[in-house]
């Protein structure tokens, strides 16, 4: 039987791809129907109120891709860089959505710069992963790709900003409570083995 999580989404993506090359007015009210029983459905099958899935939609036209989250292990004598995200109070791994006009490798060091005030280089992938076919939690509306990095520590202080309160290097087995939105204890297991083994495969799933 198929996932009701995944209709949501499929709705989701046909409404949004129907919006954009629709003429028909009559056709354009039906596509925002669409999308309003997708948001419903979201809504009930993860217990969220209404209001909270329709501020998860980021607002786009044209036909629907995966987004791209990009996430980087720093890792420096043995302890990983973490920031704690003001919005659940909980930790994660530097990183967020992909920018236009810029390389996947480009984006992961402004990310962590942007997040915790330090310059990293030399970024090596470690795994693709589909957000959709792992426990991150809640449920997103959207179809998400999310590219890990292993990088450098070059040079900086650890920085807070708007949406991080606190920059901190944790060793593998006193990792805090995670923000389980954008990462997992895999994440940071995974990182911690490709730092280990550098000959280990790219992971993708």
């Amino acid at each position: 039987m198929t996932d009701p999580l995944v209709w949501a989404i499929q709705l989701q993506a046909i409404a949004q791809a129907g919006k954009a090359y629709t003429k028909d007015p009559y056709d354009l009210e039906r596509f925002g129907q669409i999308e309003a029983i997708s948001q419903q459905m979201l809504a009930e099958l993860s217990h969220e109120p209404l209001a909270k899935i329709q501020n998860l939609f980021i607002p786009e036209t044209g036909y629907p891709t995966p987004k791209v989250d990009l996430r980087a292990g720093v890792i420096r004598e043995y302890r990983i860089l973490l920031v704690r995200e003001r919005e659940d109070d909980c930790w994660t791994l530097p990183g967020g959505w992909a920018d236009v006009c810029e390389t996947p490798s480009e984006g992961i060091v402004r990310e962590v710069m942007e997040e915790s005030g330090l310059l990293v280089g030399n970024p090596r992938l470690v795994a693709i992963k589909d957000r959709a076919a792992h426990p991150y939690q809640p449920a997103y509306p959207y179809h998400i790709y999310k590219l890990f990095f292993l990088c450098d520590y070059i040079s900086g202080d650890p920085s807070e900003n708007l949406e991080i309160s606190e920059v901190a290097f944790f060793d593998r087995h006193s990792i805090p409570p995670l923000s389980l939105s954008r990462v997992l204890a895999e994440d940071i297991a995974m990182m911690f083995c490709h730092d280990d083994d550098i000959r280990l495969p790219v992971r993708t799933d």
